[in-house]
């Protein structure tokens, strides 16, 4: 074999592998596994646990832990020592592995406080402003409904009602058309029910897809959480975090947005809508600086239109930002919410 045809099968190898590449990354965007992860207690009193350190026990902020139907909340680092971490709790923990979950709520009914009954088609609640307000929630791509749950306790303390759109069962889930069609058919719904604002509150590709509703029907707020600004953004972020070359991050967007190269993800379509659709919606923006799917620079295009905020978070990994810091988080909204 000559020189000449080793080097063009080395091209065609290395076109062969990135595409490969950029195939796993699009896949991994468009239909991600479910994070899980688990945590193990060395020791514990009835206020404080000792971890073995991971990446998760380290991360400051509030989570939980979970083993045969006991939970525990997690909550300040109080310390650390070598590969030990020891952390407030709200009660003891025995000793071995327990789930490490960010969510904290199974469900709806596990959420704190109690969703007004009044609001809607009956007399308003003490609400900001003049009238009932109600929040569509919406889920990323790997969560689903749990994802949002941290989100409604705040709303539920300012009078507001909320329901949470389910993508789940759409091909692309929330980066699929039919999720901005379901949420724009729930804001009609409840301005038919009387409300007076409706807000959207998206998470990461859930967000993406409340600013498309927000472009076609009228709403009166959007708060987006570690939102997904810009899919090919997103991906070279994402290859950045893995240590992969730049060009592979430009590969898998044009995998997951051209038709036919989908196929190559597992997407029968590709993902249409790409970028954050400008409206005059008031919007506030809550990001982290350790979020690689979220740009700097897209955050800051953002807020460069008028009527859009942002609060920026500094440790927090994708949508993790109100695990961080609770009360900051909700501050956010409340202050949000008080200018709508």
């Amino acid at each position: 074999m000559t020189g000449g045809r080793i080097a063009a099968l080395g091209t065609a190898v290395g076109a062969v592998g990135t595409l490969g590449l950029g195939a796993f990354v699009a896949r991994r965007l468009l239909f991600p596994t479910p994070y899980s992860a688990t945590a193990t207690v060395r020791g514990a009193t009835p206020t404080d646990a000792e971890f073995v350190a991971t990446r998760d026990t380290r991360l400051p902020g509030t989570y939980r832990i979970t083993r045969d139907g006991q939970d525990v909340r997690v909550q300040d680092v109080l310390g650390t020592d070598g590969d030990t971490v020891r952390r407030r709790t709200d009660g003891p923990a025995a000793g071995g592995e327990w789930g490490w979950d960010a969510l904290l709520y199974d469900d709806l009914a596990d959420v704190p406080g109690d969703e007004p009954t009044d609001v809607l088609g009956d007399e308003p609640t003490d609400v900001p402003g003049d009238g009932p307000t109600h929040v569509v929630h919406v889920h990323g791509q790997s969560l689903g409904p749990r994802q949002v749950l941290r989100g409604i306790p705040v709303w539920r303390a300012l009078g507001a009602t909320s329901e949470v759109v389910d993508t789940t069962d759409l091909p692309l889930r929330s980066l699929d058309p039919g999720a901005a069609d379901r949420i724009v058919t729930a804001v009609r719904a409840a301005r038919g029910r009387g409300a007076t604002r409706v807000v959207l509150q998206g998470w990461s590709a859930g967000a993406l897809a409340c600013s498309v509703a927000a472009s076609r029907v009228e709403v009166d707020g959007l708060v987006g959480i570690s939102p997904l600004l810009s899919v090919p953004s997103a991906l070279r972020g994402a290859v950045s975090g893995a240590h992969l070359p730049a060009f592979v991050g430009t590969v898998a967007a044009r995998i997951a947005t051209t038709a036919v190269l989908s196929r190559l993800a597992g997407s029968a379509a590709p993902v249409r809508t790409t970028a954050w659709q400008a409206s005059a919606t008031p919007t506030l923006l809550v990001h982290s600086a350790a979020d690689a799917l979220v740009a700097e620079a897209d955050v800051a295009a953002q807020t460069a239109r008028p009527g859009t905020r942002a609060v920026a978070f500094r440790t927090a990994p994708h949508t993790l930002e109100w695990n961080e810091d609770p009360e900051r988080w909700e501050r956010a909204v409340r202050d949000f919410a008080a200018t709508l």
